[in-house]
């Protein structure tokens, strides 16, 4: 199983580590309810979920409201027609009303892997939790985390492939956003040692359409104040980012060729190497502390699983939704994680 949490921070719950999550987010950037699921391969039926504030909905006095300290108990109901088949569970949990859906065609009810899939309902519903209020930003901001890494972890797919094609521009362009990524982390766990906090500066990972974020400079030079990196690193990365804007905005338009190009790519990957080191030794620098992403449970020589391989490749899934970069799972032919890509997911353990 894999966990998933509402945008917002307000329910949590596991789903199984082979579906995805389907909704596309609008033009608008918004991610709204319905949540849907459905399996990444041969796919009978969709799960959603959602759930609405009661204060606005209105409390149905004939229901009870859970306190959310506990399973939740769900009523269940059925809304069939029109050729599909809907299996309602619902329920009233602290301020939320909540409620799951499973639709699939009729045609199918007797299958066997509908069936099979209603069991893996009760089992999402079981751990289906209502996130206290104090505590949903921090939910919210632990969730973009996970994107984070996600993507992190994607972007050395399309690295590879940028690589076996000989793609000498789109290497300058993953790699600096390789680079920039470990400086982000590099920044958040410097913070969190300096200040002695678990809290996550969630700015440094996540932008969403109509924020105003951070860019390449700006976490080169916090990262050089901070000390995260000395004046000749700062140097070399302003230097590189130079090149990259000429490959990216003058490649036309100026007397760049594309070998040189090629040693541009190079060089990034020299300068991506250093830095994945210096965010090494940060991971390093929290364990034992009490504190921090590193600071319990984890392990100086912590040896990857294949639990950890199947939650990388869900996540990596989950961010490409296309065939063609699709990872298989341990036990099947697929490519493995490199130690790059292993680093990260200790991140998330």
């Amino acid at each position: 199983m894999k966990h998933w949490t509402h945008p917002d921070g307000i329910f949590i719950m596991n789903i199984p580590i082979e579906w995805k999550y389907i909704n596309i987010p609008p033009k608008s950037g918004l991610i709204e309810p319905p949540y849907s699921f459905e399996s990444y391969e041969d796919s009978v039926g969709c799960f959603q979920i959602s759930c609405y504030p009661l204060s606005e909905r209105g409390i149905n006095k004939t229901q009870p409201v859970q306190k959310n300290n506990s399973r939740v108990s769900w009523l269940t109901q059925r809304m069939d027609g029109d050729g599909f088949n809907v299996h309602v569970y619902y329920a009233q949990v602290d301020d939320q009303f909540c409620m799951a859906k499973y639709i699939y065609s009729t045609k199918a009810q007797d299958d066997v892997t509908v069936k099979n899939e209603l069991k893996k309902i009760d089992v999402i519903l079981d751990t289906f939790r209502i996130i206290p209020l104090k505590d949903r930003t921090l939910s919210s901001n632990l969730n973009k985390y996970d994107n984070f890494l996600g993507s992190l972890v994607a972007s050395f797919d399309l690295w590879q492939k940028a690589f076996d094609n000989d793609a000498y521009i789109e290497l300058v362009v993953i790699t600096s956003n390789q680079i920039d990524a470990f400086l982000r982390l590099c920044i958040i766990l410097h913070k969190q040692l300096e200040d002695e906090t678990n809290d996550i500066d969630i700015e440094y990972l996540f932008q969403a359409d109509k924020e105003k974020g951070f860019m390449e400079r700006k976490i080169y030079t916090d990262s050089y104040k901070l000390g995260i990196i000395n004046d000749e690193l700062y140097s070399e990365l302003n230097d590189l980012y130079n090149q990259r804007n000429r490959v990216i905005h003058r490649y036309i338009i100026s007397y760049i060729k594309t070998k040189d190009i090629l040693k541009i790519a190079y060089d990034f990957s020299v300068i991506a190497e250093k830095v994945r080191v210096i965010l090494k030794s940060y991971e390093e620098k929290q364990f034992g502390k009490g504190f921090g992403i590193y600071g319990r449970g984890f392990e100086l020589n912590y040896s990857i699983t294949d639990e950890d391989r199947k939650r990388a490749a869900a996540m990596v899934n989950d961010k490409h939704l296309l065939e063609n970069l699709k990872r298989k799972f341990p036990g099947s032919q697929g490519r493995t994680l490199t130690p790059e890509e292993s680093s990260i997911m200790r991140l998330n353990k």
